[in-house]
């Protein structure tokens, strides 16, 4: 496997729908501590940093003019060495490409394609793979079946996807084969095929609304395209809108309230005309817990917002979670394990509700605490719990560089989202800090110290145990920068 080619990898791995195994990535090792999802990125960096300015392509260039003199394993070497020393081919795109344009006269079309193609066929880099496609994007070469085959491979990765999408949005049935990648890809790849797909027919556009959004990134990325593109607001304004409709536009309303990471509906020119229609619709079809949810989270979007006729619609919002309905809704909810935050906010009696649900699924929904412990309620009781169900005495042993990602450590992330809820209680919970301080796993350690932290500022003497540990821990910290922050304790 580490000696096949990308393009290999890519195709031997692929199913016979065209998909690829949810457990496949093509960057198999980890990114300064962290492995990242394929895509992610390239999807942070078009996102939320963009293009770099005036950036320093000299050494991409020069590997334009040796592939150009033939020169394909000095071109080739030169690539890698580019790239490991840590250049990203996506920022600099742009760059690259312009200059292509204004120097035609350096560089060879036909020997650059023949570089280009032996690297998209033959390349174990993944961002020399990218290069690649940079160039042929620009280069005025016919697109032969046999290449837009070898392209389709490659787009099936969602760590190539976007590179795929700018070549193929300039063929003449580019939007289709867009449309038909969308369809199959469930991550970043899927949000850059999104947010180039034009609606040109009622089948996208209703694709665009009902599944186009939906990814295992976050649905905040192409729900506005899907609002827009999908003609949300025209499908709830028919007469013959439907439960399943109304229910739709809750979802896609909910997740656009919030202008990250791309803007949301502040930013929108219907979004007044939207609202009303969905709160019109609400009298009739509002019946259950993520209905209701929306509806609050509306009103809450609209107290902080410009919106010009807000007050009536904040109005309409109160109305209907004020109803009978909505509380009788929250409250079978609560009684189910869930709508605490709701039933909370509505004055209902949440937290007995939540502490019995905290009990039974302490695994899954310890978020609970964030509630309970803001409000002083069960405080004890959740420490006790925490102090019984976790295994405390195999947890302290002692620090090392561990990050904690692996299922193995996953009590190491519940004791330390625990551990950072008893910011609130200062004083509480000393048992549960003090095997923070000495697990295994850095976030968890420095997760610890940031609670014992917030308890100094605010006054609290630290007792004798946890003198003691911290003592222990400066003495035995592994990690460089938790060593450097603990001599400030």
């Amino acid at each position: 496997m580490e000696n096949q080619s990308i393009y290999n990898r890519i195709k031997s791995a692929m199913l016979p729908d065209g998909t690829l195994p949810e457990e496949f990535v093509l960057r198999q090792q980890p990114e300064q501590g962290m492995r990242f999802a394929d895509g992610a990125m390239d999807g942070t960096i078009r996102y939320h940093m963009g293009p770099t300015e005036n950036p320093d392509i000299s050494g991409l260039t020069m590997v334009l003019e040796m592939a150009s003199q033939e020169r394909f394993r000095d071109a080739a070497n030169a690539l890698v060495t580019h790239f490991n020393n840590g250049g990203m081919m996506l920022p600099v795109v742009d760059a690259l490409q312009d200059w292509i344009y204004d120097h035609t006269e350096k560089l060879s079309p036909e020997a650059l394609g023949r570089f280009v193609v032996s690297l998209l066929m033959q390349s174990q880099d993944v961002e020399s793979v990218k290069f690649a496609l940079t160039v042929l994007e620009v280069l005025d070469l016919e697109m032969t079946d046999e290449m837009l085959e070898v392209l389709l491979v490659l787009a099936a990765s969602e760590e190539l996807t976007l590179f795929c999408l700018f070549i193929f949005s300039g063929l003449d049935d580019g939007n289709k084969i867009i449309y038909s990648l969308a369809k199959k890809l469930k991550g970043w790849g899927k949000i850059h095929a999104v947010s180039m797909l034009n609606p040109e027919n009622a089948e996208i556009t209703n694709w665009l609304l009902r599944e186009g959004w939906r990814n295992n990134i976050m649905p905040e990325y192409s729900s506005m395209t899907a609002i827009k593109r999908g003609k949300l607001l025209s499908v709830i304004s028919k007469p013959d809108v439907t439960k399943d409709d109304f229910s739709l536009a809750g979802e896609l309303i909910d997740v656009s309230l919030d202008d990250g990471p791309i803007p949301g509906l502040a930013a929108y020119k219907k979004t007044r005309e939207l609202f009303e229609v969905y709160l019109a619709l609400a009298e009739k079809y509002a019946a259950e817990l993520k209905d209701y949810s929306a509806i609050y989270d509306i009103r809450d979007f609209l107290g902080n917002s410009q919106l010009q006729g807000k007050e009536k619609l904040i109005n309409k919002c109160s109305y209907l979670l004020d109803s009978q309905s909505c509380k009788k809704c929250v409250e079978l909810a609560m009684d189910s394990g869930e709508g605490f935050y709701l039933g909370k906010v509505l004055g209902l009696d949440y937290a007995p509700r939540a502490m019995e649900t905290l009990r039974r699924e302490w695994e899954t929904k310890y978020d609970i605490i964030d509630m309970l412990l803001r409000d002083r309620c069960y405080v004890d009781e959740i420490i006790s719990l925490f102090e019984d169900v976790l295994p405390l005495e195999e947890m302290a042993e002692g620090p090392t560089n561990e990050l904690g990602n692996s299922e193995e450590y996953r009590e190491y992330g519940i004791l330390s989202y625990v551990v950072q809820g008893l910011q609130q209680v200062p004083g509480k919970g000393e048992k549960l800090i003090c095997v923070g301080l000495y697990s295994p796993v850095v976030g968890c350690r420095n997760i610890a110290l940031n609670t014992v932290q917030k308890w100094m500022e605010k006054d609290y003497q630290l007792t004798p145990a946890m003198k003691e540990v911290i003592s222990r821990l400066k003495k035995t910290e592994v990690h460089e920068a938790t060593r450097k922050r603990l001599e400030k304790f």
